[in-house]
């Protein structure tokens, strides 16, 4: 199961396997969103989480990640290649692409010091592959919209981060430190077929659409 869990902007998902297992969190939201964590705790107790995978080191998506791990206890992962963004706390704003991408860009920059949270040391970096310890999760190297942007493969679905964004209509992010790592990231996805996309920002989009942009 896949269950969306909005904040602010940004979608986060809950990963629970229909016959039981470990529960995993992708994206810990934005710090702006104080309601986060009760949102959170209506789905599940958030002690209950067996990891929190962080898909990109951006400010709205690793919001709670710190109090999830100091508060709760729960481990969190990112990839190696945003690691130091999280550690330091970072809150930078990426390139945008193009005059929506430039709107979008200058709209985050006047709100962004909402969003301020509390750097953490991630326990465990990522790489591609099955993730150990979680049988049917497999990690994808995106990068493009940050150098560690990772997505995740959960019961024939992609939880795609932010190398996809549907804002109006499904597109490569508005925003990204490498536009053509970006587009690159998708074309890697060649031969692979998913029922969902599950950006991180809009709704979901159908897996024939990654078919279309090959």
């Amino acid at each position: 199961m896949i269950q969306a869990i909005p904040s602010g902007a940004t979608n986060c998902y809950l990963l629970r396997s229909d016959g039981g297992g470990p529960a995993i969190l992708v994206d810990a939201g934005t710090a702006a969103d104080q309601t986060f964590l009760s949102k959170l705790s209506a789905c599940l107790p958030p002690q209950d989480l067996a990891l929190v995978i962080l898909t990109h080191g951006h400010y709205d998506h690793v919001g709670h990640a710190a109090r999830l791990q100091g508060e709760y206890g729960v481990p969190v992962a990112i990839h190696p290649g945003d690691r130091e963004m999280v550690t330091q706390g970072s809150l930078t704003c990426p390139p945008g692409r193009g005059l929506l991408g430039g709107i979008i860009r200058r709209a985050t920059l006047r709100t962004v010091e909402k969003s301020r949270y509390t750097p953490f040391t991630p326990d465990r970096l990522l790489a591609p592959g099955p993730l150990p310890g979680f049988p049917g999760v497999e990690v994808v190297s995106l990068p493009g919209h940050t150098p560690g942007s990772i997505g995740v493969v959960f019961e024939g679905c992609l939880l795609a981060g932010d190398v996809v964004m549907n804002l109006p209509l499904p597109a490569l992010p508005w925003l990204a430190e490498d536009f053509l790592t970006a587009r690159k990231s998708l074309t890697a996805l060649a031969g692979r077929s998913f029922v969902k996309i599950y950006p991180g920002h809009g709704r979901p989009i159908h897996g024939a659409w990654l078919d279309r942009k090959r």
